[in-house]
């Protein structure tokens, strides 16, 4: 399976889950929305570290290394500003928000022992 697919099987997982949120927004308001706005900082990242890694595998080792640092440090950067954005503006439940903010890796995750079962 090539990168980009699997990146996508991913974040079409992360949109389900907020699809739950959705759901249940009525009921849970501050809950639902932390764990939506979450989960979107989380695909917007993974997108974003698929991306880097796709664009750089076709480098030098000492070029990859430098743009991966950099772009780390970008995406992380993106990470704290989403994040403290949220938290002083929307202020969601913020347990909900951090759970949100790790359903990429719970994504991947689900996704894998999918794969697994499928086998």
């Amino acid at each position: 399976m090539n990168t980009i697919k699997y990146v996508q099987c991913v974040i079409f997982i992360i949109f389900l889950t907020d699809v739950i949120a959705i759901s249940i927004l009525p009921l849970f308001f501050k809950d639902a929305l932390g764990w939506i706005l979450g989960s979107v900082g989380s695909a917007i990242s993974f997108w974003w570290l698929a991306m880097n890694l796709a664009k750089n595998l076709d480098l030098f080792p000492s070029k990859t290394k430098i743009k991966t640092v950099k772009n780390s440090l970008l995406r992380y950067m993106f990470l704290m500003v989403y994040t403290l954005i949220i938290m002083g503006v929307v202020k969601p439940n913020i347990i909900t928000f951090g759970l949100g903010l790790m359903s990429s890796q719970m994504a991947i995750y689900l996704y894998e022992i999918y794969l697994k079962m499928k086998k």
